[in-house]
């Protein structure tokens, strides 16, 4: 049987109780704020970005994984383990990707190193790890994790609700107006991942509204949950991501729910009370 590492960026945003389950390797990306860098939820929790964000006048930055990083986090098992997975966020929106494949290089371990672009963020790539990292507790071989995952990535949908235009007024994503009509009419967008893009999907007027849009949408497509595991995650507002699970369990057989909390990166972009469903389509 081979043995098999799972290894992944901090913006797959997985609970932390699956990582030590799964023995699953996050490696960090970088929280800038103007003066200060912070490791993705090593140096700075969830709850303390959210408020050293509040207090600052500037959006944070974030710094990719560098090719050092994959290398030490590489060397620490490639000689306990035969082929070491690494699932990094959508290389269209970070040199994270192209990192862990140059760590490989330089480290001359490409036989061993598989890298895999999610073409996903937050827990929708988490779900691919998670899949990856039962497989592999399971005794699946490398190659048929990569099928899997393969599959996984081409079907996983992403429905990501911001719920307000803040931020992305601020990181120039949309004009001062747009943003002001947009909080004054109560436009929630809905974004995805399309070939590791974020696309807007919709625009839906008021958070009720947008739970009412996820069901009707998952009934039109005929989209069977009871076999597969989904997730729901959010950023700082857990009470509102429960009246989504709420519905989503009235509604449907679930197999599984994965709920967590948006992590850092992804809420640079997103901003405060955004929330999220993942799930594989048919």
């Amino acid at each position: 049987m081979e043995k098999i590492k799972i290894i992944t960026d901090s913006v797959s945003d997985i609970p932390s109780q699956y990582i030590d389950e799964y023995d699953i390797e996050v490696v960090p990306l970088t929280i800038n704020f103007e003066n200060e860098s912070y490791k993705d939820k090593v140096d700075i929790t969830v709850d303390e970005f959210y408020k050293k964000m509040d207090e600052s006048d500037k959006l944070p930055t974030t710094s990719q994984v560098t090719p050092m990083e994959f290398l030490n986090t590489y060397k620490k098992f490639q000689d306990d383990y035969d082929y070491l997975i690494v699932i990094t966020l959508s290389s269209k929106l970070s040199g994270t990707y192209q990192s862990a494949i140059t760590a490989a290089q330089i480290a001359e371990i490409e036989d061993k190193v598989i890298v895999v672009d999610s073409k996903g963020i937050t827990l929708g790539q988490g779900l691919i790890v998670l899949e990856a990292a039962r497989m592999a507790k399971n005794g699946k071989s490398k190659d048929e994790i990569i099928e899997r995952l393969n599959e996984l990535i081409d079907k996983l949908e992403y429905i990501i609700v911001v719920d307000s235009l803040e931020n992305l007024k601020k990181l120039g994503r949309i004009s001062a107006t747009k943003a002001f009509l947009g909080e004054k009419l109560k436009i929630k967008p809905v974004i995805t991942m399309q070939d590791g893009y974020i696309v807007q999907m919709d625009k839906i007027r008021g958070r009720k509204k947008v739970i009412k849009w996820i069901v009707e949408k998952i009934e039109n497509e005929n989209i069977n949950l009871a076999n597969q595991t989904i997730g729901i995650n959010y950023a700082r507002d857990k009470e509102f991501a429960l009246v989504l699970i709420d519905a989503i369990k009235e509604n449907f057989d679930v197999g599984e729910i994965v709920f967590g909390e948006v992590g850092c990166t992804v809420a640079i972009f997103a901003g405060t009370g955004a929330f999220a469903i993942y799930y594989e389509k048919e």
